[in-house]
């Protein structure tokens, strides 16, 4: 099963990365939650998107608020207990000033019956691998 979480997280990125919404929604459970990093650093821990409605809320939020707002992936790592690290960076352009982000960026998954039910994203690398008991070396030969 776990190969097939690592699989299920890879679909719903590259649905992202294409710019396909039906098909990105397609790999969430009708119950997810999302937890942003970027949004717990402006409005606190308790901001979270829930439901398939609220991520059509965070679809539009990063596809239209902020400008060009990608995610380059740099690996997936099974964790075998349903979740799935995704490591990479975040890089968007501020709408109002055209300044140019880029921060790495580390998305803990959890996937359940086929669907992603929970996201919690890390500003680092190093955060996310710790959320889950993890460290780099950890991961160098895991790289999916």
């Amino acid at each position: 099963m776990s190969r097939e979480n690592v699989e299920i997280v890879r679909s719903s990125l590259e649905a992202w990365q294409r710019d396909d919404l039906d098909a990105w929604l397609s790999t969430l459970d009708p119950a997810v939650e999302w937890h942003t990093a970027l949004e717990r650093l402006v409005f606190g821990v308790g901001s979270v998107y829930r439901g398939i409605e609220g991520m059509r809320k965070f679809w539009n939020a990063y596809r239209t608020d902020l400008d060009d707002f990608r995610f380059e992936a740099q690996g997936l790592h099974d964790i075998g207990d349903e979740r799935v690290v995704l490591l990479g960076h975040f890089r968007w352009r501020g709408p109002a000033s055209g300044i140019e982000l880029d921060s790495p960026a580390g998305l803990v998954m959890t996937v359940r019956e086929g669907r992603i039910i929970r996201s919690m994203d890390y500003l680092s690398h190093q955060d996310a691998l710790e959320a889950v008991g993890l460290s780099a070396q950890d991961t160098d030969a895991d790289s999916s």
